[in-house]
Order: structure tokens, then C-alpha cells, then sequence
């Protein structure tokens, strides 16, 4: 297991889980945070040089302050959402089970999507942040900023995209020669009939 920039115990303090939850499964899944997700934020690089500086305690004071205020929290919501699905269920030698106690019963397969709907919108907010974070303060962390193509993965710049662009402007094709069509002044919408 690589360096983890964010203990068990923190996740356990900053998130609704409960005490009992098992380590291991959160530490598999701070892993799984750190590979898939601040990966693509920080670039192969940057997250390696971080990793290492925060192993060997020789993090600059912006480093640190990258580390504790922007990487830590987007880490903490990134693996929570990441072990959800498995809180939900375990797999087990003979099946996967969902569990169940005492205290109460399984939430359904959609409960548990909307649970990481919300979790997921916490830690795309900690994402930008810590990029908008890096971009007003370049100076500070100028590694951040010298990738190659050698590097591994390049440090995303942007966080999330909806797929959907909408934009006011005029459309890009006209009606077909001889379809009479008109401009809506109200919406800019080139309208054939």
C-alpha cells in the first residue's frame, strides 16, 4: 500500500460513519481515493513528491497548508464515497451479503445512490477547490505546474463537466434553401417551418 495522506480516524471524525467500521476497509479505500481520484487532480508527480515529502516531514509551510486544508478534505469525502457500496454489502466466501442489525435494516440499492450523490458533490467541491487553490498560488508550488509527458498522469484542470453547454449566441446552421424560418427575439432561437 502506497502513503496515505489521511488516517482511518480522521475519515471516521469528518463523516457519518460509525466507529466500528472497519480500518481495513477504510484504509483499502483512502488507496482507491488517493489512485483514482487525487491522481487525477495532483498528477502522478505532484501526488508522489507530496506523498514523499509528507513521509519524510519535509513539507514547506504552503505544502502543508495544501495538505491539511485542500488534499485532506477532498480525501476524506473521495474515500467515503468510495466505501460505501461496500458498508452496504461484503463479499463473502459462498455470496455477497447485504448487512443487517439489531439497530436497524440495509438501506436499498437507490437509498445508497443517493447517499453517494450527496457525498460525491462534497468532494467535486474539495476538488475545485484544491485546484483553484494551486492556480492562485503557483508560485508556492511551481512542481505542480512542470508536468511532462513522462510524468504519468497529468494533473487534471479542470474538476467536472455536466455534459451540457448552453450558450447565448446565434445558432450555427440556417434553415435548408427554401424552408422559410424566423429568429425569436425573445430567445435567440432560429425556428423553421
Amino acid at each position: 500500500m502506497g502513503i496515505l495522506l489521511v488516517s482511518a480516524d480522521k475519515i471516521k471524525a469528518f463523516t457519518n460513519l460509525n466507529e466500528n467500521v472497519d480500518e481495513a476497509l477504510l484504509l483499502s479505500n483512502i488507496q482507491i481515493a488517493t489512485d483514482l481520484g487525487l491522481q487525477s487532480v495532483l498528477g502522478t508527480k505532484y501526488l508522489t513528491y507530496i506523498q514523499t515529502a509528507a513521509q519524510n516531514n519535509t513539507l514547506s509551510g504552503p505544502e502543508t497548508t495544501l495538505l491539511q486544508d485542500y488534499i485532506q478534505p477532498y480525501l476524506i469525502h473521495r474515500a467515503y464515497w468510495e466505501c460505501i457500496p461496500e458498508i452496504w454489502s461484503r463479499i463473502m466466501n459462498k455470496s455477497i451479503i447485504v448487512g443487517n442489525t439489531e439497530q436497524g435494516s440495509p438501506v436499498s440499492p437507490g437509498d445508497m445512490k443517493y447517499l453517494r450523490n450527496i457525498t460525491q458533490s462534497r468532494y467535486e467541491f474539495y476538488a475545485q477547490r484544491l485546484m483553484d487553490y494551486l492556480k492562485n498560488h503557483s508560485g508556492d508550488f511551481a512542481l505542480y505546474f512542470t508536468y511532462t509527458s513522462t510524468d504519468g498522469l497529468s494533473p487534471s484542470r479542470e474538476n467536472y463537466f455536466s455534459g451540457i453547454h448552453i450558450t447565448n449566441a446565434m445558432p450555427r446552421h440556417l434553415p435548408p434553401k427554401g424552408v422559410r424560418g424566423y429568429l425569436d427575439p425573445s430567445s435567440d432561437l432560429l425556428c423553421g417551418y
